[in-house]
């Protein structure tokens, strides 16, 4: 197996800190010399793309793609990687947006910063979305929270906010204060809705920054969950955000309303604003369909059990094995080098 690390210069806990990232990367394949491995720093956006994908159409055996950075990282890395036989991606997290260890739950982070866990775990099979092309790995936003997740994240910056405060903070301006209502057409296998709604989020997992908005969604059940959001009376802005993200949107029939599907249609006769995993497009037409089990992604073995019940035991043995024939290495946590104001 080759070991292939794209790390993102520009994400939130790498910025500034890229040659101690990569010294430190180094000093663990050293250690672990039996372990084939490269590094690239990319240089532009969708840089990780297309270099991920040469990379590992040219390499005949299996590939462990590390994407060192933040969700916009990860993003660039799938869609460089879809439809190749021969590929694992692992997610290391080290940016402001980790949306997507949400669903392993409080104690994902450490263990997936963690390169000894990363490069000896095993792979779980997730569900992915093909969104006109490119594959979406969490959640999608359409009017609303797209537009407040590309403000709150300018507010963040410019104030070294949470980027879940930059988030809500705009959000709440929108919903207030400046209406985002629009018309939409929305087509899924055996119906049709065509209305005004202020917004749209598609999970495939359950959370993003800001809390918990799809508590139906699973990255492994086939299924896309869409959540369709009517414009709110503002006098009731405050007690519907709350429990829309914290799950509770049922207490809000008239308001918010829940659909599953695995393909999906929308249209607009002006062009939407779209967040897939944090990076914004726009369109007036968004075609989108579920991939099942698309991808092999690397998951920690105490996270990984609840995937593999009948194999976890052997596995894990086998694991522990391969840790020791490495030499017993000390464990690395990239994410230690780099400690912020925040504690991290």
């Amino acid at each position: 197996m080759k070991h292939l690390c794209i790390i993102n210069p520009m994400a939130g806990r790498v910025a500034g800190h890229v040659n101690e990232l990569v010294e430190e990367i180094e000093d663990f394949f050293a250690r672990n010399s039996r372990m084939d491995y490269k590094i690239h720093v990319t240089r532009w956006k969708r840089d990780a793309s297309g270099y991920v994908m040469r990379y590992v159409s040219n390499a005949r055996e299996m590939v462990r793609v590390y994407a060192i950075g933040g969700g916009g990282t990860l993003f660039e890395v799938i869609n460089g990687v879809m439809g190749l036989p021969n590929v694992q991606v692992a997610y290391y997290p080290m940016g402001n947006d980790d949306d997507f260890l949400t669903i392993f739950g409080k104690n994902a982070r450490s263990e997936f910063t963690s390169m000894r866990n990363l490069s000896l775990s095993p792979v779980i099979p997730v569900d992915t979305i093909l969104a006109g092309n490119h594959y979406v790995a969490s959640v999608i936003l359409i009017g609303l929270e797209a537009v407040s997740y590309l403000e709150g994240l300018k507010l963040s910056e410019k104030f070294r906010l949470p980027l879940g405060v930059g988030y809500l903070v705009s959000g709440f301006y929108y919903s207030m204060i400046k209406s985002l209502l629009k018309s939409y057409r929305i087509e899924m296998e055996g119906f049709e809705l065509e209305n005004e709604y202020t917004g749209i989020f598609i999970g495939n997992i359950s959370s993003h920054g800001a809390g918990y908005p799809a508590p139906e969604a699973s990255f492994n059940d086939g299924y896309m969950d869409v959540y369709t959001l009517k414009p709110v009376p503002k006098s009731k802005v405050l007690a519907i955000l709350k429990d829309y993200q914290s799950g509770h949107y049922n207490k809000w029939p008239g308001y918010i309303t829940h659909y599953r599907c695995k393909k999906l249609r929308i249209t607009s006769l002006t062009d939407m604003t779209v967040a897939l995993d944090g990076e914004i497009f726009f369109d007036n037409e968004l075609k989108l369909e579920i991939c099942p089990s698309s991808l092999n992604l690397v998951c920690p073995w105490d996270m990984a059990e609840p995937f593999y019940n009948q194999n976890a035991t052997e596995g894990k043995k086998q694991a522990d094995k391969a840790s020791v024939e490495l030499g017993q290495t000390q464990e690395v946590k990239l994410s230690d080098l780099f400690v912020d104001g925040d504690g991290f």
